[in-house]
């Protein structure tokens, strides 16, 4: 049975951007991948250290920050992120051989900061590719991400022979693809980063805040089900875009501007799914929520 679209009234968007408002003047953040990013100066050097923290944002908080945080110093040895990657070589692959998160061993983490500094080299930087790839009348950034992902499995071969199925799955899995389906949770979690000019975000990238597409999380999704945003129970790009469009009835000019807000109530483990009516009558989200609101 096809699962019906969620289409956001203009009555329940208003709800929404109230209590959405509301909870974003009352968040209190905890530690965020973005907190690396901020740790250099240097337009390049925060490129290059969003790409690699974004890419490694997979799972709990607490189990990838000593990753990263092993990563950048390996990266501050040689001079910051964008001089590490640009000079990358046997040594330094060396380096991150002991380093390994989950499925992503240190090998992949060589590979992938080799790729980030042939890109470099090619285009000047990340954002550039994004800002070319972008067309004018794109609905999204979709189009522009799949451009830049295909630029990066190509960038991620040793050998034009090469065959980007057959890498391995931890390092395949940093570069997923809108047209299988994914919905590049971490690559629109970038983009954000780097296009939004609102803190904690970046603002380095020229593309429109309106056709970004939320970073879609776990927290993300199920929120997203709770107070209506979606009914789909498939964390995928077609989720992700479902979310977005209801997201553009709140806000038309910058649809993922709440997601950080949203993304930490689940983060901070403050939304535990179900009604616990000491936290669930305290939420800002409670009048839109359907479990909020149950019993």
């Amino acid at each position: 049975m096809a699962v019906p679209s969620a289409r956001l009234s203009v009555k329940r968007a208003n709800l929404l951007r109230d209590r959405f408002l509301a909870l974003e003047g009352h968040s209190v953040a905890g530690p965020d991948p973005i907190d690396f990013v901020h740790r250099y100066d240097a337009p390049e050097d925060k490129e290059v250290a969003a790409v690699i923290a974004s890419a490694l944002a997979f799972g709990r908080v607490t189990s990838f920050w000593s990753v990263l945080e092993r990563v950048f110093d390996q990266a501050d040895l040689r001079g910051g992120p964008a001089a590490w990657v640009d000079g990358f070589d046997a040594t330094d692959a060396r380096a991150l051989e002991p380093i390994f998160y989950r499925w992503t061993r240190g090998t992949d983490l060589a590979r992938l900061a080799r790729t980030i500094g042939r890109i470099r080299k090619q285009h000047g930087s990340i954002g550039v590719i994004f800002e070319h790839s972008h067309q004018p009348n794109d609905v999204n950034l979709g189009s522009a991400l799949s451009h830049v992902i295909d630029a990066f499995r190509t960038a991620s071969m040793d050998r034009p022979t090469d065959d980007f199925g057959q890498l391995p799955q931890g390092y395949r899995y940093l570069l997923p693809h809108p047209a299988s389906g994914s919905a590049c949770k971490r690559w629109c979690m970038l983009l954000r980063w780097m296009t939004r000019t609102e803190a904690p975000d970046l603002g380095l990238w020229d593309l429109p805040t309106n056709k970004l597409v939320i970073p879609l999380d776990t927290h993300i999704h199920r929120i997203g089900r709770l107070i209506g945003l979606t009914h789909r129970s498939d964390s995928s790009w077609r989720t992700a875009l479902e979310i977005t469009q209801n997201l553009k009835k709140i806000d038309p000019t910058d649809p993922v501007r709440f997601d950080f807000a949203l993304a930490h109530l689940g983060i901070s483990g403050t939304c535990k799914g179900r009604r616990i009516a000491a936290i669930c009558d305290a939420c800002e989200l409670q009048p839109a929520c359907k479990t909020g609101q149950a019993g």
